[in-house]
């Protein structure tokens, strides 16, 4: 999942690279975002309120594995591992479901 979700941070950047400098690729761009955009709402919102359900779960993990670290009275390496992998993935499908919702 995290690879993933670092591809579309990296082409996110690099998306706004190509819009911000004046260039022929920003022409081409601006018109394939355009044709994309055309008629494709309810696809953008069907990928947002998926990346929100996603992240609603990671967010679940998250929760459930603090309350076992509050019992035990500390947090074993595994866990330590997966919260820290659970907090990246949420991070990032929270910035990418508002991007989708807001499209």
């Amino acid at each position: 999942m995290t690879p993933l979700l670092c591809l579309l941070v990296i082409a996110e950047i690099t998306m706004i690279l190509v819009l911000l400098f004046r260039t022929p690729l920003r022409r081409l761009v601006m018109f394939v975002l355009d044709r994309l955009k055309e008629g494709q709402g309810p696809i953008m919102s069907t990928v947002g309120v998926t990346l929100f359900v996603v992240l609603m779960s990671s967010l679940y993990s998250i929760a459930r594995i603090q309350k076992r670290s509050m019992e035990t009275g500390g947090i074993n390496p595994t866990d330590h591992v997966l919260l820290t992998n659970h907090i990246l993935d949420s991070s990032l499908m929270g910035t990418f479901s508002i991007l989708f919702t807001n499209l």
